[in-house]
């Protein structure tokens, strides 16, 4: 995985988090009452899950070299690339989730 397989994961992360606001409006059986200030809350507070989590992820390749290796750090880019993988599917993962229930708790309070 080089740098810019890493910077496209982090779109990937930011699309998949401002994603779920649309797909629960949509998806969702009951519908969503205030369409409108759901999604400014929602997509809000999206951004703000998107930029930590995808902080968290880019966090893996501070102090990586792009110029090239050096000859003993074979088995460190092994290990760091790894680490990027991780991370990726495990910010996707709590992105969705997080905005997921964001998304519920919002629909939740705005039907009182």
């Amino acid at each position: 995985m080089s740098l810019d397989q890493a910077l496209i994961g982090a779109l990937v992360i930011l699309v998949l988090t401002l994603l779920i606001p649309f797909a629960y409006i949509y998806a969702w059986p009951r519908g969503v009452t205030r369409r409108a200030l759901f999604l400014v809350v929602t997509l809000t507070l999206a951004l703000i899950v998107a930029a930590a989590l995808v902080f968290w992820f880019l966090d893996a390749v501070v102090g990586v070299g792009i110029a090239g290796q050096s000859g003993g750090l074979a088995g460190d880019i092994a290990v760091i690339k790894a680490r990027i993988r991780t991370r990726f599917v495990t910010a996707s993962f709590v992105g969705v989730l997080v905005e997921y229930l964001i998304c519920h708790a919002t629909q939740h309070s705005l039907k009182r």
